[in-house]
This record gives structure tokens, C-alpha cells and sequence, in this order.
């Protein structure tokens, strides 16, 4: 990458607001520059490292730790630090051991079961924005979901016994358009899957997912487009009460790395839709987003 690439991408200092303090705004620019130079196969793959190597990590750190645990079970504490303990009461005891994956390769596991029972969906969540803007670590995989009230027992079977799973909490998703979880036996992750809610834009958001190859062998996943994930990041900051730091961010990222590939037609439409004009002007103006 030469100078001049480099300069292209430098943000207006003017209420311009880095990803993180420690981080000088050239030095920042440098990094989104690199990462705007690599296609989203590539995107995906640091991605998919960045998960699998960070709870290894943790893993290795619970194992080392596991003379001085008193009792609680290593891949207990495990689960405890990536977020997922206490556990179900439907879950008995953790297993003895865990496969570490990542998060697109947890994705591998879970969507070809979506699939076969005919659903669609679309991967959302810090997963998607991590693709389209700042990578960073995610405890967990969020998938929205088409699923209709015939699917509920062939959704437990396929799970089952791999997964954690509910009948119940499947049902009162379908019933309220909420979210259930799933829990993976062997590798320790969580995915929420939330069902398709029936509202113009989370329908129109399902219609505009977009298909990426994800790994060398091919394989395709859906995912939300940077635009959608921009807009739903900003309703879920302000049902924060504007108080989520980590939702302001990925907003942020998204912006930085897309900058004016992105449709602003789509996105002042749909922010004057949903009444969040104000916020996405406000994440324009400290992403340094440039005009076309």
C-alpha cells in the first residue's frame, strides 16, 4: 500500500472520534486502509481467527488455572468467562471437554441445519459488523431466522441431543417474534436466533441480505449488508439509552470501512423511517464519512 492510498482514507479532524482512545486518528486510518484493502474472504478469515484464537487463550488460561479452582469443573469456568454460566438448569453438567472453533466455522456447524429443514436466514450481530467494519472478538453468533410455528418440533430434533435446546423457549420466540438460544455441547458457543419479525424493514432488511464465500472450500453464508447493520446497531444504541459504548463503535467501524460504498439514499430513508435520523447524522460526522 503506497502513500497515496494511505492519504486518500486520512478522516477530517473536526469531531472526528477514534475506535478507542490509545488510537491517533492517522494511525487509525492507516489500519481501516489495510483492512479496506483486503476482499471479504479475507475479512472473514481474521475474523474467524480472531474468535477461534481468542478462547483458546481463555482455555489454555482455565486449564493452567485448574489446580486453584476449588472444586469448579475447568470447562465450567470456561464457559464462565466467554459469558455462558450459569448454565441452563436443563443442562445437567458441562461436558468433559470442548473443540475449540471459530465463529464462522460454529456458523458451518449450525446453518447447514437450519437449511436442510428449509429455513432461511441471515447472520446479524457483531459478527456482521465485524465483516463490514472494526473486527473485533464475539461471544456469541446471531442469526435471524424465518422460522414458522411447523418448524418447531423438526428444529429440536435436528439440535438435539448436540445442542441445548427448548421446545418452550422455541415456541414463546415463534409466538412473541423474540429470540431463543441455542448452546453447543462440544464447542461451548452460544447463538441467538432470533425469529424474523413481521415489520417492514426487518422484512425489507431479510430481502437485502447478502451472500459472502467464507472459506477456501467455498462455502457461502448470508449475511446482513453494512447498510441494515448500521441502522439496526443504531436502534439497538438507543433502546441502550444511548448508553452502549460497544454498539456506538461497531456503528462507527461500519462507517469508516465502508465509507461511501455505502447507499446514503437507502440509509436517510430508512433513519427518517425509524426516526434515528439525528443518530446516523451524529455517526456520519464522527466516522469522518466523506461524500461522494
Amino acid at each position: 500500500m503506497d502513500g497515496s492510498e494511505l492519504r486518500e482514507f486520512r478522516p477530517p479532524r473536526v469531531c472526528y472520534q477514534t475506535q478507542s482512545l490509545d488510537t491517533t486518528p492517522d494511525a487509525e486510518a492507516h489500519l481501516f486502509a489495510l483492512w479496506r484493502s483486503w476482499d471479504s474472504l479475507q475479512k472473514i478469515a481474521h475474523l474467524n481467527h480472531t474468535t477461534y484464537s481468542s478462547r483458546l487463550s481463555i482455555w489454555h488460561f482455565v486449564q493452567s488455572q485448574s489446580n486453584s479452582l476449588e472444586q469448579q469443573h475447568p470447562v465450567a469456568h470456561f464457559l464462565k468467562k466467554v459469558g455462558l454460566f450459569p448454565l441452563p438448569s436443563s443442562v445437567p453438567t458441562p461436558p468433559q471437554q470442548l473443540t475449540m472453533l471459530g465463529v464462522i466455522e460454529e456458523a458451518l456447524v449450525v446453518i447447514p441445519v437450519l437449511e436442510s429443514l428449509g429455513i432461511d436466514y441471515f447472520i446479524g450481530g457483531s459478527v456482521a459488523s465485524g465483516i463490514w467494519g472494526e473486527l473485533r472478538y464475539t461471544q456469541d453468533l446471531d442469526l435471524i431466522a424465518d422460522i414458522q410455528p411447523h418448524h418447531l418440533q423438526d428444529l429440536v430434533t435436528a439440535f438435539s441431543p448436540r445442542f441445548y435446546v427448548s421446545e418452550i423457549a422455541i415456541q414463546e420466540a415463534i409466538d412473541r417474534r423474540q429470540s431463543f438460544n441455542l448452546i453447543d455441547n462440544n464447542t461451548g458457543w452460544k447463538i441467538d436466533i432470533f425469529v424474523l419479525a413481521l415489520d417492514l424493514f426487518h422484512q425489507n432488511q431479510f430481502q437485502r441480505r447478502q451472500i459472502l464465500t467464507v472459506d477456501e472450500q467455498n462455502h457461502t453464508l448470508w449475511f446482513s449488508s453494512a447498510e441494515d447493520m448500521i441502522l439496526q446497531k443504531i436502534i439497538w444504541y438507543h433502546l441502550s439509552q444511548n448508553q452502549s459504548e460497544q454498539q456506538w463503535r461497531d456503528i462507527l467501524g461500519i462507517l469508516k470501512l465502508q465509507n461511501n460504498r455505502l447507499d446514503r439514499i437507502y440509509l436517510d430513508h430508512w433513519a427518517e423511517v425509524l426516526n434515528v435520523s439525528p443518530a446516523l447524522k451524529k455517526a456520519l460526522t464522527e466516522s469522518g464519512y466523506q461524500v461522494p
